[in-house]
């Protein structure tokens, strides 16, 4: 079942506020207009998120980060590094500004589109173990 988007994104970011830390850009140019990255406290695990999609929000992760029991409501698209960013089998890529961050630059990663609190609860949790 999809929430309606804003409540969606309001509680996301009620839950990012109460739990994980805000990353400032490396880079004045990537902003934080399309994107948000935060970081989980004492731990070298952060999330970029996309909220300005209709009635989902987009969860950018290092591979290596992603909870191994995904519920199946969440979509999951890997993407591989390449010299200028990332990409998937199908030739899309990924978040250009995901590269100002050291956090994802040159590393494997995934997007997680999430249309539930609870399954954006449950990603950000794992992140915090």
């Amino acid at each position: 079942m999809t929430e309606h988007p804003e409540t969606l994104k309001d509680d996301i970011r009620q839950f990012l506020r109460l739990h994980l830390d805000p990353i400032d850009a490396q880079r004045v140019t990537s902003g934080k207009i399309h994107l948000e990255v935060w970081r989980a406290p004492d731990k070298p695990r952060a999330v970029g998120l996309e909220m300005g999609h209709a009635g989902l929000v987009n969860m950018w992760l290092a591979r290596q980060h992603v909870p191994a029991d995904l519920p199946s409501t969440v979509t999951r698209m890997d993407k591989e590094p390449t010299l200028n960013g990332w990409t998937d089998e199908a030739g899309k890529g990924a978040n250009s500004n995901l590269n100002a961050y050291v956090e994802f630059r040159r590393k494997k990663i995934s997007r997680l589109g999430v249309i539930s609190v609870g399954d954006a609860v449950m990603v950000l949790e794992a992140l915090l173990k």
